[in-house]
Order: structure tokens, then sequence, then C-alpha cells
């Protein structure tokens, strides 16, 4: 069995240069972190899509107890059962409106100007530290959507929770792309702080 040729040999750069061209990973970890980014981030939208089907499957069961077909006698829904039905769609959009900047949200560019000015390893290490915080704080609104109760009503403090977890995932986003623009030098990783409540 003849070697293979060294990582000098053009044969053996044209050969990475194909399979990189091809979306291989080829083993280097810049690549297995932007993959990790990718699957973090599906994971965290996962938790926020079942959060959003939960409420929608509430709203059907509060309008149809309190929420008949109008009839002669009754032509009209009672306001207040009306206005508590649209709270419950009300709160779905906001959480399918966060879900839908983190599916949007901008992954790390793989250029050599962006290379030049960034870090990438370290850079590519917060974002993932990032979108993991990302998946916990998604994990925590759906663990509490999807234990509502069937015959529940979005009171005004469930609702200031939910609100809370959605405001902590939206500064997540905000953090998440100030790493990418290079605005966010936390270098200790860690924490949900400092940087991220700008």
């Amino acid at each position: 069995m003849p070697d293979l040729p060294g990582q000098n040999n053009p044969l053996y750069r044209v050969g990475v240069m194909l399979l990189n061209g091809y979306g291989y990973n080829w083993y280097r970890r810049d690549n297995q972190m932007r993959a990790d980014d990718l699957l973090v981030r599906s994971r965290a939208s996962e938790h926020l899509e079942g959060a959003a089907a939960h409420l929608r499957d509430l709203e059907g069961r509060y309008g149809s107890k309190y929420l008949p077909p109008p009839t002669r006698e009754h032509p009209d829904a009672d306001p207040q059962q009306l206005a508590a039905a649209r709270q419950f769609r009300a709160v779905r959009e906001r959480i399918l409106d966060i879900d839908t900047a983190l599916r949007g949200a901008p992954v790390p560019p793989d250029d050599k100007v962006w290379l030049r000015h960034r870090t990438e390893l370290d850079t590519l290490r917060r974002l993932g530290e990032c979108d993991a915080m990302l998946v916990a704080g998604a994990k925590e609104l759906g663990t509490l959507v999807g234990e509502l109760p069937g015959e529940v009503n979005l009171d005004p403090a469930l609702v200031q929770q939910i609100d809370a977890h959605l405001e902590q995932i939206r500064l997540l986003l905000s953090r998440r792309k100030a790493i990418l623009l290079g605005e966010d030098h936390d270098t200790h990783g860690g924490g949900f702080g400092g940087n991220a409540r700008r």
C-alpha cells in the first residue's frame, strides 16, 4: 500500500478543497461547532413550537367551552370570555415571533475577511454557550406552558411569567448578534449577564 500524500502535496490540497466544497466536515473543529450551533438552535425552536402548539390547543378548548356558536338569543359572545380567548392567541403569537427570530438568526460566516477580524474558535465557543442558554430558556418556557391544565385561563400573573421567559430569550438573541458582530467581549463564557443585558 503506498503512503498517502502529505499535506504539502498539491493533490492533497485539491482533495481537501473539494471535500470542503461539498460540505464535508473533514474533522475540522470549527465546522463541527457550526453544525452544533444549528443543532442547538433547532432544539430551542422545538421547545418554543411545542409551547405554541399547547397554547393553540388550550385556546380551542376554551373556545369550545365558553364561546358557543351565536344564536338568536345570544348573537354576540361574552366580551370577557372573548378577551380571554384572544389572550391565548396573543401570547402564542409572541412565542412564534421569538421562534421565527431564533430560526432566522444568522450563522457565523466562513470567509477570510471574517476570520481575519475574529478569534474564530473563541467566537464559536461563546456562540455555542449562548445557544445552550437559549435551549435552557426555551425549555423552561416549554415546560411552563406544557404543564398548564386543559381548563386554564391565562391570568395576568401567568402572562407576565411567560413574557419574562420570552424577554430572557430575546436578550440572548441580542447577545448572540453582538457576538457575531464582535461587540460582545466576554471571553470568560459563563452566565447570562453583563453584556447580555445591554
